[in-house]
């Protein structure tokens, strides 16, 4: 299709085709629920339109038809053009004929601007799922890796944890954002704590600390006594290195996790299996802790044989 900068010849199905105003509000719900920015608008952003909250979603034809001419008076390559445009024909309703899918078979779209579309699209609609299943597809160039990961991550209608996980471990990108860095260690750690100890020890600089630091303080803030322990026992039994020895003392004992339930009763059994002795209170007042009755240490004594083999 050589006149798809020809709106009468890319709308040939319905010229005077407008969206809806449940398709508009609908748009606009996922637009605030993914603060403020869809991938859409990313990608009107990557074509040189910065103005992309006001023409997208478009109130009426008129609007659409703005729309359609910005996206054409970019100096981008026509194929980043043309895979915008798919992205839009998607948001037609169901009809007999598929404008999406005939637009991208006529313009010869390749592969991977396809699959990539129908995974951005998706994800701007919340279906998460489908949308991680088109993004980890091989042919992909990572795009937008790490604002995908931290949607993924943080989305509030985004529960499934494979699926971040999922994507990270497929794609393997390098992620530099700390606000990134700490939503996917989040749900790693939520996965494994020993997967997420390791992993960040992998990551450079200070931001190794505030990792782990955020992985201790995510055991101990957790409200299931149950899975605190079973939690925390892992988390003790893990091979610190002489640094992280002293990370972990600070931080229970006079950092910002003194007052986490149980944070003196955690240090005290990380330094009796790890054949450490420290004076501690009776009141446990040193440590700052806040002791939670849910939290029942003694159930787990049995593992402290295994735990003194640690290494040292």
């Amino acid at each position: 299709m050589d006149d798809f900068e020809v709106f009468e010849e890319l709308f040939s199905f319905d010229p005077i085709f407008a969206y809806n105003e449940q398709t508009v509000n609908r748009i606009l719900k996922c637009r605030r629920s993914m603060e403020n920015e869809l991938f859409m608008d990313r990608l009107l952003k990557t074509l040189g339109i910065e103005q992309g909250h006001d023409l997208y979603p478009p109130r009426s034809n008129q609007d659409l038809r703005d729309l359609h001419q910005q996206i054409i008076d970019s100096p981008s390559p026509d194929h980043h053009k043309q895979s915008v445009l798919y992205y839009i024909l998607k948001d037609v309703p169901d009809r007999d004929a598929q404008p999406a899918v005939d637009f991208a078979k006529a313009v010869f779209l390749p592969e991977r601007y396809r699959i990539f579309m129908d995974g951005i699209w998706n994800l701007d609609r919340a279906k998460f799922a489908q949308a991680v299943d088109y993004l980890t597809e091989p042919v992909l160039i990572p795009t937008f890796p790490e604002e995908l990961i931290y949607t993924l991550c943080t989305h509030p209608d985004q529960r499934d944890d494979k699926l971040p996980l999922a994507y990270y471990h497929t794609v393997s990108p390098a992620i530099t954002s700390p606000k990134v860095l700490k939503a996917l260690f989040s749900v790693l750690a939520k996965a494994s704590v020993t997967d997420a100890f390791f992993w960040a020890r992998k990551q450079d600089g200070s931001i190794c600390r505030v990792l782990f630091e955020q992985l201790i303080g995510s055991i101990l803030d957790e409200k299931d006594g149950e899975t605190r322990a079973r939690h925390s026992m892992e988390l003790i039994q893990l091979p610190f290195s002489k640094e992280e020895e002293v990370w972990f003392e600070a931080y229970l004992s006079e950092g910002r996790g003194k007052n986490l339930p149980d944070a003196g009763e955690t240090l005290r059994i990380r330094n009796t299996i790890t054949g450490r002795t420290r004076a501690i209170t009776d009141s446990g007042n040193r440590f700052g802790a806040n002791s939670n009755d849910l939290m029942d240490w003694s159930s787990l004594g049995g593992s402290w044989e295994q735990g003194s083999m640690i290494a040292r």
